[in-house]
């Protein structure tokens, strides 16, 4: 058994293919176990009363009856292409679950794991494993890893730093990732940064920490002139994965997520993300 663990998010369709081989390839490098688990939505949650009587009560339980099997399905592919992928010694530690929950109790399966690995249409805010990404991020604070172009293990990588909580949550986060001979960029934009936090937001304080781990950073500063997540897209293009806080603007009943990590959320090309709140 590894000291660490890896979650890979699984819905049982070809979307399952790019977290899985993503959590294969940073298993290693985490020294990490990996855990798939199936995320099934309650059905009945999802139903509507359809009023008194034998005849609704009917309808309610072939519904249901039919979104179960549904789900049967879906997990046993999902645990065939999760089995596939173990082979070797991954397949010492890893161990699949299928889970009936609200995304919030679902998301408990997130505490004491290093990293969330989801698919890109899920951290898009998109499909049954949506709300489930949202509350391993949010309320267990879990990282998120979101696999799209570009190698993985990462041979470059980008840091947006403001100086944050939240960006030094997602540097640590990534830290297993600064390998020796990995390239890595600073992003940084005194965009909306208020005076006294500027000397926490120089990137030379990221830098001085990395490197102490053997990496020699590079700084480049983001043109925010068609918005700061544009921008840190585009400073990251050339790279193989995004490392970022994740902010939000209102935490009033739902979590809202602010405007820049939206668009780091919501992007469909450009590099892998590895997001931290």
């Amino acid at each position: 058994m590894k000291r660490e663990r890896i979650l890979v998010a699984l819905q049982g369709s070809d979307a399952d293919t790019a977290p899985i081989t993503a959590a294969t390839a940073l298993a290693p490098l985490f020294g990490a176990d990996i855990r798939g688990l199936f995320v099934e939505p309650d059905p009945a949650a999802y139903m509507l009363w359809t009023g008194p009587g034998a005849a609704g009560a009917s309808v309610v339980s072939s519904a249901l009856d039919a979104v179960r099997e549904e789900a049967d399905k879906a997990c046993k592919t999902a645990e065939d292409s999760f089995i596939a992928a173990m082979t070797g010694e991954l397949s010492e530690g890893a161990s699949f679950r299928r889970i009936c929950d609200s995304p919030s109790d679902a998301a408990q399966q997130a505490r004491l794991v290093r990293l969330l690995v989801t698919c890109p249409h899920a951290a898009a805010g998109k499909g049954s494993l949506a709300d489930f990404t949202t509350a391993c991020l949010v309320e267990e604070g879990c990282p998120v890893f979101v696999p799209r172009a570009g190698a993985v293990p990462p041979k470059k990588i980008a840091v947006a730093w403001d100086g944050s909580k939240e960006a030094a949550r997602a540097a640590f986060a990534a830290e297993p990732l600064f390998q020796p001979g990995v390239e890595v960029t600073i992003l940084h934009s005194p965009k909306n940064l208020d005076y006294q936090d500027r000397a926490v937001a120089a990137p030379n304080r990221l830098a001085n920490w990395l490197s102490g781990r053997g990496i020699e950073a590079t700084s480049t500063p983001v043109s925010a002139s068609s918005g700061l997540g544009d921008g840190l897209l585009k400073g990251a293009e050339e790279c193989d994965l995004l490392v970022a806080g994740a902010y939000g603007q209102s935490r009033i009943a739902q979590f809202i997520f602010g405007g820049v990590t939206r668009t780091l959320l919501s992007a469909t090309e450009g590099p892998s993300l590895l997001i931290a709140h």
